[in-house]
C-alpha cells in the first residue's frame, strides 16, 4: 500500500541555500527543510555563513527548539518494524518538530568533519549524498537523510535503501554519469521508479531536475512523500524568490 499523503502535506526541501535572505524567503513560502551544502560544490557554504542561516531560521520558529536525536527517535520504534513502518515512523516524528529544519549536505567526507559541522552550526539533519555506507548514519547523532542514486541500472532490491535503524529518511536522486560530484545538476530520472517505492509504503524525498513547472507532475507520478530542489529555483545560479514560492506552491498544490 502506498503512503497516505495528501498533496497539501508534501514535504519540500529547498537545497543549496547560501544566504539568510534566501533561507527566510523559503521559510516564509512554506519550506519544511532548508539545505545548506558543505560538500565540494559551487554552492558550498562556509561555517560562519551557515551559522548565520541557522540563527535566522531558529528565530522564525514559533516554539522552543528541541534537538532532534536519531537514537531517541529509533528507540520509540518497534525493533521488528518493517521498512515501511520504520520509515513512516521516522518521518512522522521528524516532521512533528518545529519547522523549518536545517539540513547539512555532505558527500564522501570524513565522519569527524561531519560531526564537527553538525555540532558547530548546529544542524537538525545530516544528508549523506555520496557513496557513504548506510551504517555511517549510526554514528551521527541527528537524523540522517541518505541518498540513493538512480539510473537505468538502479534496483530497489539490490540497494541498502530498506536498511532500518540507520538512516531515517530516504532520498532518491539522479545518478549523473561522468562526475563524482552528484546532486544539483538539474537532471531527472524516471519517476515511475520512484512510484515502485511509494507503492511499497516507504516515504521518501525525490530530487533531480525538479522545477516549478514539473514538480506537481513529479509528485503525481512518483508518489513522493517530499521533494528536494536546488537548481530548479535558481536564476543564473542564484536562488530566485519568485521561483522558490512557485515551486513550494505547486508542490503543495496551494
Amino acid at each position: 500500500m502506498s503512503v497516505d499523503k495528501s498533496k497539501a502535506n508534501i514535504v519540500v526541501k529547498t537545497c543549496g541555500v547560501r544566504t539568510v535572505d534566501a533561507a527566510i524567503a523559503a521559510t516564509e513560502a512554506g519550506a519544511d527543510i532548508i539545505g545548506v551544502i558543505f560538500a565540494a560544490s559551487g554552492r558550498q557554504l562556509e561555517l560562519d555563513r551557515a551559522q548565520e542561516i541557522a540563527k535566522a531560521i531558529r528565530q522564525t520558529r514559533t516554539s522552543d527548539d528541541t534537538v532532534l536525536s536519531a537514537s531517541a527517535i529509533h528507540q520509540e520504534i518497534d525493533p521488528t518494524a518493517s521498512a515501511s513502518e520504520y520509515f513512516q515512523a521516522c518521518t512522522s516524528r521528524i516532521l512533528n518538530s518545529t519547522r523549518p529544519l536545517l539540513a547539512g549536505v555532505f558527500q564522501n567526507q570524513s565522519l569527524d568533519h561531519i560531526l564537527h559541522i553538525a555540532r558547530m552550526v548546529p544542524l537538525d539533519l545530516v544528508q549523506l549524498h555520496g557513496m557513504e555506507p548506510v551504517d555511517m548514519a549510526e554514528k551521527i547523532p541527528v537524523p540522517v537523510i541518505k541518498v540513493f542514486h538512480v539510473d537505468d541500472q538502479f534496483s530497489l532490491e539490490n540497494s541498502d535503501l530498506f536498511t532500518t535503524f540507520q538512516h531515517s529518511i530516504v532520498l532518491l536522486d539522479t545518478k549523473v554519469a561522468g562526475t563524482d560530484q552528484q546532486g544539483g545538476k538539474g537532471v531527472s530520472f524516471d519517476w515511475t521508479l520512484a512510484r515502485k517505492l511509494a507503492d511499497l509504503g516507504v516515504p521518501f524525498l525525490m530530487a533531480g531536475g525538479l522545477t516549478p513547472e514539473n514538480v506537481a507532475k513529479a509528485v503525481e507520478v512518483g508518489g513522493a512523500w517530499g521533494v528536494d530542489v536546488s537548481s530548479g529555483i535558481e536564476t543564473n545560479k542564484v536562488k530566485d524568490v519568485a521561483k522558490i514560492r512557485a515551486f513550494i506552491n505547486n508542490a503543495k498544490g496551494v
